[in-house]
C-alpha cells in the first residue's frame, strides 16, 4: 500500500514507502491476538507459508485474499489492493534502477 502523506496545504507529498501485504497481515493477526498457527489452519496453508507471507517472501493470491476475507472479515479487495500496490512499486523500482 502506498502511503499518502500530505503537507499543511493539502499537497500530496511523494513517498517511496510501500508495505508488503504480509506485514499488514501480521499486524492484523497480532492486534487481534490470534495464534498464527490457528490462522494458517483456517486459511488451509502451512504455517511456514504464512511466515513467508509475513516476511514478504510470498504473495497474497486471489484465493488467499478470499480466505482472509472469511477469516478476518477484511475484504479480499483490500488484500489484493495491497499486493497490487506492492507489486507495482517493486516493478517501478526495478525499472528505475
Amino acid at each position: 500500500m502506498v502511503n499518502q502523506v500530505y503537507s499543511k496545504n493539502g499537497d500530496e507529498l511523494k513517498t517511496d514507502f510501500v508495505l508488503h501485504p504480509g506485514e499488514v497481515l501480521l499486524d492484523e493477526i497480532e492486534a487481534r491476538e490470534l495464534k498464527k498457527s490457528a490462522v494458517a489452519a483456517e486459511l488451509d496453508i502451512l504455517p511456514g507459508h504464512l511466515s513467508e507471507m509475513f516476511k514478504g517472501k510470498r504473495s497474497i493470491s486471489a484465493m488467499t485474499a478470499v480466505k482472509l476475507e472469511k477469516v478476518l472479515g477484511v475484504s479480499a479487495e483490500f488484500w489484493l489492493g495491497l499486493q497490487s500496490d506492492y507489486d507495482l512499486a517493486q516493478a517501478r523500482r526495478i525499472l528505475a534502477a
